[in-house]
């Protein structure tokens, strides 16, 4: 097909134009191309004339170039388009087409837009940079124009605030993300900036929407017009969080080497002669050189001609094959004072696995060893006395115990105890309690041989041992010297003082299995000579150890007894003057599965001392108050009970709440109960005595004195105690038919009773001939075998229904 002339044959516009222009048929066959196609391009007219106009334009965008001459055909208008089209040398140009339609072609104008579409490839690669920059480094771009007066956040700096990306806060908004203390910082330098142009550079810390904490490094930069005015400020916010948190640990770290107690040294290996790059605060201490004086020196300073060569040969060739290495080598210190220096080094390897530095970390040991003396000491001694403590005695005790088996000789252990110790820290204070045991503990050392040993065993107790000893009885010599020296005075202050002790002896020649024994044993011995009257001594024997394991066992039988409710109560009938019963006594019994009865008095005195008397006491009284309520049902005149209560339970506090709930749930009238308690029991704190007698008296509940006539009860505090009754003690009954002194101390005290409005009950009465002289004294109330043993409440209840009639003769109450 021959070429199509432009209008005018070769138009100029056609020949002279910058841009590609080109006609085509509408089947898209290239007619003509202008002479800066040719060029652009690199095809000369011959060879594309009559072939599509695709062969010259990239195959992805052969559809553009279709569609647009369908619509061209369809005389539809067609927008400008951009495509890729293909040079003779394989570049890629890229092209803006407009094409419209003549009448018998198509006009097609194409310019060149390569540069263009580099430029926005570049600005998009750009911006993926700063984009993948922004969230890999944590920094977000930010402006905000002064006219309008709202930030612009970018992505990464809405990210950081925790907001949802394309948030745009209020400036009073993005201020409120500071903390307090970051936020007048902030308003100050952003102000200055809008107002003044001056730059700002800082690390605030932010709370972000979701409450995290962060630190920022803010920067900000005013932005001017042509004419020097401020329109805006810009810039960026990056999370320097991490880096923050970094600084401390570093800062942590640095603060902990410099106030750790062992010298830190740091040597730089890659420099000759390992010179000294840092020392921390414990170095100069240690070594009296401060850090100018050892900087760029190496460490053989701090040695001296007589340090061990074998120890400088280790240490050296440690650094050498550049390994961790330990010594203790001697030191010098500035002043020349020599020290032991525990000395552990270490290589520093960078990222390549050189070693760049080395650090030593060094110990003073001479202190250590001598502090370690000083625990050595305090684990063997006692702080106060300085005497041997429990855990060397025992080594001397076994071996004082291996000498005797070895030589047949014997060892004594002497278990001291001072007397009455106690009140003198209660009353006259510790200060003067530590000064009667540090003179205790020199007065026994100072009484003793050489190799004898004295040891503080705890509190006031000392222990003594006396090993070599040719004879058992060696010992009693020193036991006395040792028991006077104790108690002679003692001067605190210019005010005399006075102890004594009580001494317990065990002895054995050395065959004992378990060494400790003979402390126990001691113990044991010592514990009887308290109950001896103090100040003496008491030897250890079988006997004595029968008897304290036999008191263990005891006790936890009795402890048995209580939780599986082993006892059971009697009662003893208390008889009126005219023969009837107006009461009864709670005796308690204990019957053993194993060892069958058990009197009370082996428990009772032993619950007294262990605290077990309370909740037998308390089921005492529970079980008695709910059996009166019980005889009482079934009997035509009112029963009291008679309960004894010991003097732990009296005075343990709430005593009278209990005796009230007791009575509540019982049922039984206050009237009914009568409580007996001992005189010692009234006589110690009498004030207080007096005042929880009373509070039971206003309740309704008897009180009796048990034993009287057996204590040390004064007369003067008997006339004041809120009591009903008096029980003259049976050893004054066995003989009062026949002995005239028994006989008027019955009398007087039942005329003392008179006098004082108390009844008198006499306990027992075992014969007629008692009876019957008792009866002529006038007595109100009697008790005894001769009306009844003690009974379960079963017999009680058969015993009450049978009267009884109390006979003149000597015969034994007759039932009718």
């Amino acid at each position: 097909m021959p070429p199509v002339e432009p209008q005018g044959k070769l138009d100029q516009f056609f020949l002279l134009s910058q841009d590609l222009f080109c006609c085509i048929d509408f089947a898209g066959t290239l007619l003509s191309i202008n002479p800066t196609f040719e060029s652009l391009l690199g095809y000369q007219a011959e060879a594309l004339l009559g072939r599509p106009c695709g062969v010259v334009v990239e195959p992805r965008d052969h559809p553009v170039i279709e569609a647009a001459l369908a619509r061209v055909c369809r005389g539809e208008k067609v927008n400008a388009f951009d495509i890729c089209a293909l040079a003779v040398d394989g570049r890629r140009v890229w092209l803006e087409v407009s094409a419209s339609a003549g009448e018998q072609v198509i006009y097609v104008i194409a310019r060149d837009i390569s540069r263009r579409k580099a430029v926005e490839k570049q600005l998009r690669r750009n911006q993926r940079l700063f984009r993948i920059a922004g969230e890999t480094a944590h920094i977000g771009g930010w402006y905000m124009d002064l006219a309008v007066g709202l930030p612009i956040w970018s992505e990464e700096v809405c990210r950081l605030h925790d907001m949802p990306v394309g948030h745009q806060p209020t400036l009073e908004e993005a201020i409120a993300f500071y903390t307090p203390s970051s936020r007048s910082r902030i308003q100050a330098v952003f102000t200055n900036c809008c107002e003044k142009g001056i730059s700002f550079d800082e690390e605030l810390e932010i709370i972000t929407q979701q409450g995290r904490r962060r630190w920022v490094r803010v920067i900000g930069r005013a932005v001017r017009d042509e004419l020097g005015k401020i329109i805006q400020v810009q810039g960026s916010t990056q999370d320097i969080t991490e880096r923050k948190d970094t600084e401390r640990q570093l800062t942590l770290l640095e603060r902990s080497v410099e106030s750790s107690t062992n010298g830190v040294v740091i040597v730089d290996a890659q420099r000759p002669d390992l010179p000294m790059v840092y020392v921390n605060a414990a170095f100069e201490r240690i070594t009296g050189y401060s850090r100018e004086a050892a900087l760029g020196r190496n460490c053989r300073f701090l040695q001296g001609i007589d340090t061990d060569p074998a120890t400088l040969a280790q240490l050296r060739k440690g650094i050498k094959e550049q390994r961790d290495v330990h010594v203790v080598i001697r030191n010098y210190r500035r002043n020349g004072a020599p020290f032991w220096n525990d000395l552990y080094i270490s290589p520093v390897r960078d990222e390549a696995d050189v070693v760049t530095h080395f650090i030593g970390a060094q110990n003073d040991i001479t202190a250590q060893r001598e502090y370690q003396a000083q625990l050595s000491h305090n684990a063997n001694h006692d702080a106060l006395t300085g005497l041997p403590n429990r855990l060397l005695l025992d080594q001397r005790l076994a071996q004082g115990c291996l000498l005797a088996r070895r030589y047949q000789r014997y060892l004594a252990v002497l278990f001291i105890d001072l007397d009455d110790f106690k009140p003198i820290n209660d009353t006259l204070g510790h200060e003067v309690g530590d000064y009667i045991l540090l003179e205790v503990a020199k007065r026994l050392e100072e009484e003793l041989r050489p190799w004898d040993t004295v040891a503080r065993f705890g509190g006031d107790e000392f222990i003594v041992l006396l090993p070599d000893l040719a004879h058992e009885d060696d010992v009693l010599q020193v036991v006395e010297r040792l028991l006077a020296r104790v108690s002679a005075p003692y001067w605190y202050r210019s005010n005399e003082l006075r102890i004594t002790a009580s001494i317990g002896i065990a002895t054995n020649d050395g065959t004992i299995q378990t060494p400790r024994q003979l402390i126990q044993q001691a113990d044991l011995a010592m514990y009887k000579a308290k109950r001896r009257g103090r100040n003496t001594f008491q030897w250890y024997t079988d006997e004595l150890n029968r008897k304290v394991t036999e008191r263990v066992n005891l006790r936890h039988a009795l402890q048995q007894a209580i939780e599986q409710e082993q006892f059971e109560l009697h009662y003893q009938p208390q008889i009126r003057h005219s023969g009837r019963v107006a009461g009864v006594e709670a005796l308690i019994r204990w019957y053993h599965p194993e060892r069958g009865n058990i009197p009370p008095g082996q428990f009772i005195p032993l619950a007294e001392d262990t605290g077990q008397i309370i909740p037998i006491s308390e089921w005492v009284m529970e079980t008695a108050c709910r059996d009166a309520v019980v005889l009482n049902a079934e009997s035509a005149t009112p029963i009291t009970m008679a309960i004894n209560v010991s003097p732990m339970q009296f005075q343990r506090p709430g005593f009278l709440d209990s005796v009230k709930q007791v009575l509540a749930r019982s049922g039984l009238p206050p009237a009914l109960l009568e409580l007996e308690l001992t005189e010692g029991v009234l006589m110690d704190s009498a004030e207080h005595t007096i005042q929880a007698l009373q509070a039971l008296r206003q309740l309704g509940v008897h009180i009796a004195l048990d034993d009287f006539g057996t204590g040390f009860s004064s007369l003067s505090y008997l006339k004041r105690l809120p009591i009903n009754k008096l029980k003259v003690d049976r050893s004054f009954v066995g003989d009062v038919a026949v002995d005239s002194r028994d006989a008027a101390i019955v009398e007087g005290v039942v005329t003392m009773a008179d006098k004082l409005g108390l009844e008198v009950l006499i306990e027992g009465v075992e014969t007629a001939e008692q009876f019957h002289f008792l009866r002529t004294l006038q007595c109100d109330h009697f008790q005894g075998y001769y009306f009844a043993r003690p009974m379960a409440l079963s017999a009680l209840k058969a015993y009450l229904k049978t009267p009884l009639v109390v006979v003149a003769s000597q015969e034994s109450p007759t039932s009718l």
